[in-house]
Protein backbone atom coordinates (compact mmCIF):
# COMPACT_ATOMS: atom_id res chain seq x y z
CA UNK A 1 0.00 0.00 0.00
CA UNK A 2 3.12 1.96 0.52
CA UNK A 3 3.21 2.66 -3.61
CA UNK A 4 -0.34 3.89 -3.33
CA UNK A 5 0.19 6.38 -0.62
CA UNK A 6 3.00 7.95 -2.78
CA UNK A 7 0.55 7.99 -5.41
CA UNK A 8 -1.76 10.09 -3.48
CA UNK A 9 0.21 11.69 -2.17
CA UNK A 10 1.97 12.93 -5.18
CA UNK A 11 -1.13 13.68 -6.87
CA UNK A 12 -2.19 15.84 -4.03
CA UNK A 13 0.85 18.41 -3.70
CA UNK A 14 0.73 18.54 -7.74
CA UNK A 15 -2.85 19.69 -7.06
CA UNK A 16 -2.06 23.07 -4.73
CA UNK A 17 -0.38 24.82 -7.32
CA UNK A 18 -2.97 24.22 -9.98
CA UNK A 19 -5.35 26.03 -8.05
CA UNK A 20 -4.04 27.76 -5.36
CA UNK A 21 -3.26 30.99 -6.62
CA UNK A 22 -6.58 31.36 -8.16
CA UNK A 23 -9.08 34.11 -7.88
CA UNK A 24 -13.05 33.65 -6.70
CA UNK A 25 -13.37 34.77 -10.76
CA UNK A 26 -11.04 32.19 -11.93
CA UNK A 27 -12.28 29.56 -9.58
CA UNK A 28 -15.94 30.46 -10.82
CA UNK A 29 -14.61 30.59 -15.14
CA UNK A 30 -15.75 27.71 -17.77
CA UNK A 31 -14.48 27.26 -20.74
CA UNK A 32 -18.31 26.76 -22.18
CA UNK A 33 -21.48 26.91 -20.67
CA UNK A 34 -21.61 23.18 -20.23
CA UNK A 35 -18.39 23.00 -18.33
CA UNK A 36 -17.33 22.69 -15.05
CA UNK A 37 -15.77 25.60 -13.11
CA UNK A 38 -12.05 24.67 -11.34
CA UNK A 39 -14.07 25.02 -8.38
CA UNK A 40 -16.71 22.38 -9.03
CA UNK A 41 -13.81 20.36 -9.90
CA UNK A 42 -11.87 20.77 -6.24
CA UNK A 43 -15.04 19.93 -5.06
CA UNK A 44 -15.68 16.55 -7.48
CA UNK A 45 -12.20 15.84 -6.06
CA UNK A 46 -12.89 16.30 -2.48
CA UNK A 47 -16.53 14.16 -2.87
CA UNK A 48 -14.45 11.26 -4.81
CA UNK A 49 -12.38 10.88 -1.60
CA UNK A 50 -15.51 11.09 0.96
CA UNK A 51 -16.78 8.99 -1.12
CA UNK A 52 -14.95 5.98 -1.37
CA UNK A 53 -13.31 6.77 2.51
CA UNK A 54 -16.84 6.35 3.97
CA UNK A 55 -17.79 3.14 1.90
CA UNK A 56 -14.32 1.79 2.50
CA UNK A 57 -15.07 2.62 6.32
CA UNK A 58 -18.87 1.49 6.36
CA UNK A 59 -19.62 5.18 7.04
CA UNK A 60 -22.29 6.91 6.35
CA UNK A 61 -21.53 9.20 3.61
CA UNK A 62 -24.34 11.82 4.10
CA UNK A 63 -24.44 11.70 7.61
CA UNK A 64 -24.54 15.85 7.74
CA UNK A 65 -25.81 18.22 5.17
CA UNK A 66 -21.79 18.84 4.49
CA UNK A 67 -20.97 15.06 4.01
CA UNK A 68 -24.57 14.84 2.03
CA UNK A 69 -23.07 17.73 -0.55
CA UNK A 70 -19.48 15.94 -0.84
CA UNK A 71 -20.72 12.62 -1.46
CA UNK A 72 -23.15 13.88 -4.30
CA UNK A 73 -19.76 16.24 -5.64
CA UNK A 74 -18.38 13.38 -7.17
CA UNK A 75 -21.60 11.95 -9.10
CA UNK A 76 -24.17 14.75 -9.45
CA UNK A 77 -23.10 16.93 -12.44
CA UNK A 78 -20.45 14.47 -13.26
CA UNK A 79 -21.77 11.36 -13.89
CA UNK A 80 -25.23 11.61 -13.46
CA UNK A 81 -27.31 14.39 -15.37
CA UNK A 82 -27.87 16.12 -11.93
CA UNK A 83 -27.02 19.85 -10.85
CA UNK A 84 -23.67 19.95 -9.13
CA UNK A 85 -24.32 20.30 -5.57
CA UNK A 86 -22.31 23.22 -5.18
CA UNK A 87 -23.03 26.39 -5.72
CA UNK A 88 -21.49 29.67 -6.81
CA UNK A 89 -21.04 30.79 -2.66
CA UNK A 90 -19.67 27.20 -1.78
CA UNK A 91 -16.53 28.33 -4.36
CA UNK A 92 -14.88 30.28 -2.09
CA UNK A 93 -10.76 29.15 -1.48
CA UNK A 94 -11.20 28.77 2.48
CA UNK A 95 -14.40 26.54 1.92
CA UNK A 96 -12.47 24.28 -1.22
CA UNK A 97 -8.92 24.59 1.57
CA UNK A 98 -11.47 22.75 4.60
CA UNK A 99 -13.59 20.25 1.76
CA UNK A 100 -10.24 19.11 0.64
CA UNK A 101 -8.18 18.88 4.31
CA UNK A 102 -11.54 17.47 5.56
CA UNK A 103 -11.44 14.39 2.67
CA UNK A 104 -7.64 13.85 3.39
CA UNK A 105 -8.02 13.30 6.90
CA UNK A 106 -11.12 10.72 6.11
CA UNK A 107 -8.77 9.24 2.93
CA UNK A 108 -5.29 8.98 4.31
CA UNK A 109 -5.58 6.03 7.22
CA UNK A 110 -6.75 3.88 5.04
CA UNK A 111 -4.11 4.36 2.76
CA UNK A 112 -1.40 3.96 5.34
CA UNK A 113 -2.59 1.46 7.40
CA UNK A 114 -5.18 -0.56 5.77
CA UNK A 115 -6.84 -3.04 7.18
CA UNK A 116 -7.84 -6.38 5.74
CA UNK A 117 -11.69 -5.76 6.04
CA UNK A 118 -11.31 -2.49 4.26
CA UNK A 119 -9.65 -3.38 1.75
CA UNK A 120 -12.05 -6.36 0.90
CA UNK A 121 -15.39 -4.40 1.76
CA UNK A 122 -17.57 -4.28 -1.47
CA UNK A 123 -19.34 -1.35 -2.70
CA UNK A 124 -20.49 0.33 -5.88
CA UNK A 125 -18.52 2.86 -7.44
CA UNK A 126 -19.54 6.25 -8.56
CA UNK A 127 -20.19 5.05 -12.02
CA UNK A 128 -21.71 1.74 -10.82
CA UNK A 129 -19.17 -1.00 -11.15
CA UNK A 130 -18.82 -3.31 -8.24
CA UNK A 131 -15.94 -2.94 -6.17
CA UNK A 132 -13.34 -4.26 -2.85
CA UNK A 133 -11.44 -1.67 -1.18
CA UNK A 134 -8.81 -1.91 -2.78
CA UNK A 135 -9.76 -1.67 -6.29
CA UNK A 136 -11.77 1.48 -5.40
CA UNK A 137 -8.47 2.82 -3.78
CA UNK A 138 -6.43 2.36 -7.10
CA UNK A 139 -8.87 4.13 -8.78
CA UNK A 140 -8.68 6.95 -6.01
CA UNK A 141 -5.21 8.08 -5.84
CA UNK A 142 -4.87 8.62 -9.57
CA UNK A 143 -7.98 10.64 -9.45
CA UNK A 144 -6.75 14.15 -8.26
CA UNK A 145 -3.81 14.01 -10.95
CA UNK A 146 -6.27 13.66 -13.90
CA UNK A 147 -8.16 16.64 -12.50
CA UNK A 148 -5.13 18.61 -12.43
CA UNK A 149 -4.33 18.52 -15.51
CA UNK A 150 -7.74 19.54 -16.62
CA UNK A 151 -7.53 22.45 -14.11
CA UNK A 152 -4.03 23.37 -16.14
CA UNK A 153 -5.36 22.67 -19.30
CA UNK A 154 -8.42 25.49 -18.29
CA UNK A 155 -5.71 27.71 -17.26
CA UNK A 156 -3.93 27.70 -20.52
CA UNK A 157 -6.93 28.80 -22.55
CA UNK A 158 -6.61 32.21 -24.27
CA UNK A 159 -9.79 33.35 -22.28
CA UNK A 160 -9.00 32.12 -19.08
CA UNK A 161 -9.36 35.69 -16.94
CA UNK A 162 -6.29 37.10 -15.77
CA UNK A 163 -5.55 37.43 -12.09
Amino acid sequence: MQSLLDVWLFTRERLKPAYKDLTEQQLLWRPHADAHNIGELLYHIAGAEHYYACRIDERDPRSTEWEEKLDRAVTDGFLRQLSVPVTDEDIKMELIEQALEFTALEIRPILETPTEKQMQQAYISPIGDHLNGYQGVIRLVQHAGYHTGQIWVYRMDPRFPSS
